[in-house]
């Protein structure tokens, strides 16, 4: 089983790459630098994928082209993602039915029976996550969005969309890092590069501007952390439960023989 798993950075990767021997890896052109980085683990029977895309639609549909995703069996989008629902709290593991982007130009349904299998393993099932362009930071932007989904995130729609493209299954798992009523401490967008890289300058800025949100950015970073293990626990288990109902999942792939 070829198990592809995509994460936005190396944050929301780091927990559960910690707990296997996660290894840089090149389909081709191992000697040129990769602009999207790119492990491979065996995990059980299973050989597990991660690439890392970047934050935002548009460099996760530019990581999709990146590499050969029809090799795989399967695609889980994966990662951190803020609630617009108040039954959703922090480090809640959530498998989302639909995806689709703000503007609704994009949308993607996970495959019915990995999203099944992953609300039996503990994820809890919402029926539409959001994609945005921009990191939605405060309550109230949360509350303009929650009649329309159940959780925001700004990459799974791409990546579902590129693997249905190819022929491969996915599903769009997430966990909860903020709470809907919820205001994010800081702006991320000007702390943050495109591959979660950290901004010093906008860093000091925000926190000299603002102190007081010292302890609430110390605060969130701790919620993160603990999504991040409660995203972790809960892939150990999935990938566990994929590789014994593969037969199901992902059935073997016919190819066309001509005759002679």
């Amino acid at each position: 089983m070829h198990i592809l798993i995509t994460f936005a950075i190396k944050a929301e990767f780091s927990q559960w790459s910690s707990r296997h021997p996660c290894v840089p890896y090149e389909f081709e052109n191992w000697e040129r630098r990769r602009e999207f980085d790119l492990f491979k683990a065996n995990i059980g029977p299973s050989e597990v994928t991660v690439l890392l895309t970047g934050i935002g639609g548009e460099n996760a549909a530019k990581a999709m082209l990146s590499i050969p995703v029809e090799v795989h069996d399967i695609c889980i989008s994966s990662g951190l993602a803020g609630s617009l629902d108040t039954a959703l709290s922090p480090g809640d593991v959530v498998a989302a039915h639909t995806v689709e982007t703000l503007d609704r130009s994009c949308q993607a349904t996970s495959d019915a029976a990995l999203f099944d299998l992953a609300v039996t393993y503990g994820a809890k099932p919402v029926n539409v996550s959001l994609t945005s362009e921009k990191i939605v930071g405060t309550a109230e932007a949360k509350e303009e969005l929650s009649q329309r989904g159940s959780v925001v995130e700004m990459e799974s729609t791409y990546v579902l969309a590129a693997a249905a493209q190819r022929g491969v299954s996915g599903v769009a798992v997430r966990a909860i890092s903020d709470a809907a009523d919820e205001d994010l401490p800081v702006d991320f967008g000007r702390i943050l590069d495109s591959h979660g890289h950290l901004k010093m300058g906008g860093l000091l800025k925000e926190v000299g501007l603002s102190p007081y949100r010292i302890p609430l950015l110390i605060q969130f970073g701790r919620q993160s952390r603990a999504a991040g293990k409660s995203l972790a626990d809960f892939l150990d288990r999935y990938i566990y439960a994929i590789s014994q109902n593969r037969t199901r999942l992902a059935p073997p792939k016919i190819e066309e023989v001509s005759a002679t």
